[in-house]
C-alpha cells in the first residue's frame, strides 16, 4: 500500500521526475527574482488565503491564467525565500484571456494542456499563450421603427470586441453573439429590446454550408409577438453570418436544456437566412441605418463630417438634422441609390464642424401626411 503521508514513497498521482526537474528550474529562477523584491516575511497566511479563492464556491469556472497554489510535497520542488520553504505546483491548464464582452458568456480560446505542447516547448507561462485581439464586430440589435404603435427590426452596431489570435470563425461568430445577447447597453437610448436575457451562446460551430448555435435555452419567456420572436431569430442569423464574413451560409439551433422551438414558435432544427435578395431585406432591417459616424466615434477638427448610411424610404429621400446639444445646427435631405421596397445607400457633408459633442438624427416623415415621423436613426459623435 502507498504511504501518502510519506514524501519519499511513490505517488500515482505526482509528476514524473523529468517534469518535476523543469519545474523545480523554473520556480528556482522565478522565486530568486521575487525575492530580490521582497523582505522576508511569513506568507503562509497570504498563500493560504489565495487557496481559499479556489474553494467550491468557485469550482467549475472557465480556467484562467496559471496560477500558484498551495504548498505541496517537498519531493517536486524546493525553494527557500526569507528563510521559508514552500514547494509549489501549478495549475495544469492555461487558457488566453477572454473576449471582451458585455455578456457574462465570454469568448476564449481553448484550453491548453502541457502534455499537448509542441515538442520541446518548455514555457507554459501566460505570456506564451495568444492573447485575444481587440476587434470591431458586427451585431445586430431588435429595435422599434414607428412612433405609436411601432414594428421591430434589426439595426447594426459595430461593437469593441475581440477574439483568439489566429482565431477561428468559430470564435469570430461565438465573439459577435456574446454581445448581441444583451442590448441592455441601448435599451434606453436606442430602444433596443432584449429577447435573449437569461440566455447564453453554449457553442458554435461553422462549416462551409451550416452555422450551429448552440443556446443555453429558448429565448425569454416574455417574447409572445410571433413578428418579435421571428425577427429575434434572424437577429442571431445575421449576426453570426456577419462575423464569419462568407455569404449567407443557412444557420441552424441547438438548445441545451432540451427545448425543441426558441421562444416555443421557431422549431430550433429548421435552418434560417436571411431574405435571398437586398430588394426583400425590408422584412428584416430598420428603414434607416447610420453607418458612419459610428456610436461615439472621435472626428478631427477642421475635417469635413461625412454621414453615410442605408436607407429603404419612399421615393429614395431621407431628411437629416444635427444637433449640438439642444440646438439645432443644420438640417438638410439626402438621397439614396434607391427607393424602397429596395435599400439603397446614401451619403452627404456636414462641412467641418467646430470642436464639440453632435448628433445626427436622419428620419423619413410617415407619407399619410400628418407631419409624424416614420422611421429614424440617430447618433452621436464629438469632434476634437
Amino acid at each position: 500500500m502507498t504511504d501518502r503521508t510519506d514524501p519519499t514513497s511513490p505517488d500515482p498521482t505526482s509528476p514524473d521526475p523529468g517534469e518535476l526537474e523543469l519545474v523545480e528550474r523554473r520556480l528556482r529562477r522565478a522565486l530568486h527574482q521575487e525575492a530580490q523584491l521582497m523582505r522576508p516575511t511569513d506568507r503562509l497566511d497570504d498563500i493560504l488565503a489565495g487557496a481559499d479563492s479556489d474553494g467550491p464556491a468557485n469550482r467549475g469556472r472557465r480556467p484562467g491564467p496559471p496560477r500558484w497554489l498551495a504548498p505541496l510535497s517537498a519531493a517536486a520542488a524546493v525553494a527557500v525565500i526569507a528563510g521559508t520553504v514552500y514547494v509549489v505546483t501549478r495549475d495544469d491548464r492555461t487558457s488566453a484571456p477572454p473576449a471582451a464582452s458585455s455578456s457574462t458568456h465570454s469568448s476564449s480560446a481553448p484550453s491548453v494542456s502541457p502534455s499537448s505542447e509542441p515538442s520541446g516547448a518548455t514555457s507554459t507561462s501566460p505570456s506564451s499563450v495568444p492573447a485575444a485581439q481587440p476587434a470591431a464586430l458586427p451585431v445586430y440589435f431588435v429595435g422599434p421603427v414607428g412612433g405609436d404603435r411601432p414594428v421591430f427590426r434589426l439595426f447594426r452596431e459595430f461593437l469593441p470586441g475581440a477574439v483568439p489570435a489566429g482565431g477561428t470563425d468559430d470564435d469570430k461568430a461565438k465573439a459577435a453573439l456574446d454581445l448581441a445577447m444583451n442590448a441592455q447597453p441601448f435599451s434606453n437610448t436606442d430602444g433596443y429590446l432584449q429577447p435573449w436575457s437569461g440566455t447564453a451562446i453554449e457553442g458554435v460551430t461553422v462549416t462551409p454550408k451550416l452555422i450551429t448555435v448552440t443556446l443555453s435555452n429558448a429565448g425569454s419567456p416574455g417574447v409572445r409577438d410571433m413578428e418579435v420572436a421571428r425577427v429575434a431569430v434572424q437577429e442571431l442569423v445575421w449576426t453570426a453570418q456577419a462575423a464569419v464574413g462568407k455569404g449567407t451560409i443557412p444557420v441552424t439551433f441547438e438548445i441545451a436544456d432540451g427545448s425543441s422551438a426558441m421562444f416555443g414558435q421557431y422549431p430550433a432544427a429548421d435552418r434560417y437566412n436571411r431574405p435571398a435578395s437586398r430588394d426583400e431585406y425590408y422584412r428584416d432591417l430598420a428603414p434607416i441605418w447610420i453607418t458612419a459616424p459610428a456610436r461615439d466615434q472621435v472626428l478631427p477638427s477642421g475635417k469635413a463630417v461625412v454621414v453615410k448610411g442605408e436607407a429603404t424610404v419612399f421615393e429614395a429621400n431621407v431628411r437629416w438634422e444635427l444637433k449640438r446639444g439642444s440646438t439645432v445646427a443644420k438640417t438638410g435631405f439626402a438621397t439614396a441609390s434607391v427607393g424602397g421596397p429596395g435599400r439603397g445607400d446614401y451619403s452627404f457633408s456636414l462641412g467641418a464642424l467646430a470642436p464639440g459633442s453632435y448628433t445626427i438624427r436622419v428620419f423619413e416623415m410617415s407619407m399619410e401626411g400628418s407631419g409624424k415621423v416614420s422611421s429614424e436613426k440617430a447618433v452621436s459623435f464629438s469632434v476634437k
